[in-house]
């Protein structure tokens, strides 16, 4: 039975979402704000949160960042009220797998946890550390060691990051990288994934501004060259 995790201060959110959930097989705890939900996350290890952005105290933006320090791997799903691609974009940034904007259905809702946390349970099995230049990636822990630096990398980098490691010398196009990474629940614009692309290279590159390693193929899209 998967464990599911909602951080919504809104209470008829919350009981509608866990009748529904409950109904199709999920386990669900629940919190109204990050200061008690946070605690839940160490303490009940759910398989997914959903956490709303517009939570007193601490918004959904801090807390997915604090769930991602105390686990780089559980899936978060985000609500909003917002729509905005700049919103989405630092949501992503944060850690955050998928997006829900509201109002939205159960249904819709269920469908969306159901595609992550099938995406999450086949990854591929991992090789420990790979070497990019000078740059030490660990894929098991979500970081990157550079010049003594260490560097932790959201979901959405690792995947990057992951689909270029197992596709050396070849272009990706921006559409492939959606359709790995995102999947069809959720479709960024070209910019989305161009931001992603330079946080990467600031954590892998000797010189962000000259990479050798993530290349940019003018109107294709990106090669990786180890």
């Amino acid at each position: 039975m998967p464990k599911l995790l909602i951080i919504e201060d809104d209470l008829t959110i919350i009981k509608g979402l866990a009748a529904a959930f409950k109904f199709h097989g999920f386990e669900v705890f629940f919190a109204e704000s990050s200061e008690t939900g946070l605690p839940l996350v160490r303490q009940k290890k759910p398989d997914l949160v959903i956490l709303d952005i517009m939570l007193p105290g601490l918004d959904g933006f801090e807390t997915c960042k604090k769930i991602r320090e105390q686990d780089q791997h559980i899936p978060v799903i985000m609500l909003t009220a917002k729509s905005q691609e700049s919103d989405k974009l630092l949501g992503f940034e944060l850690g955050a797998d998928d997006y829900v904007t509201k109002p939205f259905s159960a249904k819709e809702l269920i469908a969306r946890v159901r595609a992550v946390l099938k995406r999450s349970s086949v990854q591929s099995p991992l090789k420990r550390e790979v070497q990019i230049g000078t740059a030490i990636v660990n894929l098991d822990n979500f970081t990157i060691c550079k010049g003594g630096t260490e560097y932790s990398l959201s979901p959405k980098e690792h995947a990057i990051l992951k689909l270029f490691i197992d596709l050396p010398d070849t272009v990706v196009s921006r559409s492939r990288i959606i359709d790995e990474v995102w999947g069809d629940e959720y479709f960024p614009s070209p910019k989305t994934i161009d931001n992603f692309i330079v946080k990467l290279r600031g954590k892998i590159e000797d010189n962000p501004r000259k990479p050798r390693h993530i290349l940019t193929v003018h109107g294709a899209g990106y090669k990786f060259r180890t």
